[in-house]
């Protein structure tokens, strides 16, 4: 039994810095002549058509030396210019300052511009060992000189806080840093919150993510919803489980069934808390009790909201309404407690206010009695219908 060995490809085989390190199958040929014959004829043709390289091992360096990637694939087969290969079964890693920074994988893929940007195709995934963070897609690009990883076909993004969908996504493997576009659908876990929009950006060093889009989010607890959002920012932070929300928002709670309006809130989503240092306004939707205040705090497992720095609230039945400087409220009861400077108008024939320091009971009944200091007694007014008329 003899061995033959495949030549050595030319020196030009090697252009563009591309390092082929080749893993030959070293095989048995028999002494007829005739089988040798029909190697060296293919063997011919294969240089003529373009290089093929069985089991190879590839590798780019940048001019420092420093490799930039390095994969294994079954079969490369390079164009006749040696500037592009076609690979098949392929696995390998992706580099940055000499560093691991992907783990990639995938059915197919090519070699394009000397190296200079890899396309990976059918079944491909990529993972960060820093950060676990896990990308599967049907189509990327990896481009050494921008260290961008382009998501071009359906991202599917797992990482231990955050899932997402995407049609397309950019990895930026310096900053750890996703930008998703189209089509979004982010789900946070513990508890699983699920935003869809058509912009994000992903921080996954910083637990981070920032829509600048308009966003609908959703709470979960279990497989119920407990609180939905509508807002046009929004900042998500996945280790503390709070999210700064800003411009139009529209939130609601099921239970207790309550709707926030403003333009920035806190909420600390884990916890169901909402905090707002702007106007803000409160609304009862199954009672018709509307609360409006300057600055606010619900929370909502207490069934408890708090209004300062000026408070405003109403009930549907009668169009009574009820000035403070601050004010608590049951929302589950609908009991009220306010506090400072108490006016209490309440339509009526004749209509009539209270004033005083305090004022206690609820509003969608008109069910309130205003107190006065020790030193003071509550002042009644009284408006005659005809006294109105001849006022206007």
């Amino acid at each position: 039994m003899t061995q033959s060995n495949h030549p050595s490809p030319p020196q030009n085989y090697l252009k563009g810095g591309v390092i082929v390190l080749l893993c030959f199958l070293v095989a048995c040929q028999g002494s007829n002549q005739s089988q040798n014959t029909n190697n060296q004829q293919q063997e011919t043709a294969e240089v003529e058509s373009g290089l093929i390289l069985n089991n190879a091992t590839l590798e780019q360096a940048n001019p420092k030396g420093q490799i930039l990637w390095k994969v294994q694939t079954d079969e490369a087969a390079y164009s006749p210019d040696r500037k592009k290969a076609q690979l098949t079964g392929v696995k390998g890693n992706i580099y940055q300052d000499g560093k691991i920074v992907l783990r990639v994988k995938a059915d197919q893929g090519e070699i394009n511009r000397d190296g200079q940007e890899i396309l990976l195709k059918n079944n491909v995934v990529a993972v960060d060992p820093r950060n676990n963070t896990v990308i599967r897609s049907e189509e990327v690009e990896w481009r050494p000189q921008d260290s961008v990883l382009m998501v071009r076909k359906n991202l599917r993004g797992s990482h231990p806080q955050l899932e997402a969908t995407a049609k397309e996504a950019k990895y930026f493997a310096k900053k750890q840093q996703f930008e998703l576009i189209g089509n979004i659908i982010a789900t946070a876990k513990n508890p699983r919150l699920q935003l869809k929009t058509e912009h994000l950006i992903w921080d996954v060093p910083q637990d981070k993510v920032i829509g600048d889009r308009l966003l609908n989010v959703v709470r979960f607890e279990d497989k119920t919803i407990t609180d939905q959002l509508v807002a046009n920012q929004a900042q998500v932070n996945l280790k503390t489980k709070q999210v700064l929300v800003e411009k139009n928002i529209e939130f609601k709670s099921l239970e207790p069934p309550l709707q926030v309006a403003t333009n920035e809130i806190l909420w600390k989503y884990k916890d169901r808390q909402v905090t707002s240092s702007k106007p803000v306004k409160l609304i009862e939707y199954q009672r018709g009790v509307t609360v409006i205040g300057n600055e606010a705090q619900v929370d909502f497992p207490q069934n408890m909201a708090y209004l300062r720095r000026g408070v405003q609230g109403s009930g549907r039945a009668n169009g009574s309404k009820l000035y403070s400087n601050d004010l608590t409220w049951n929302i589950k009861d609908q009991t009220i407690e306010a506090l400072g400077n108490v006016i209490y108008e309440q339509a009526g024939d004749p209509p009539f206010n209270l004033t005083g320091e305090k004022a206690t009971g609820t509003l969608h009944n008109n069910n309130i009695v205003v107190h006065g200091n020790p030193q003071d007694r509550v002042v009644t007014e009284i408006f005659p219908e005809d006294l109105n008329s001849n006022s206007r």
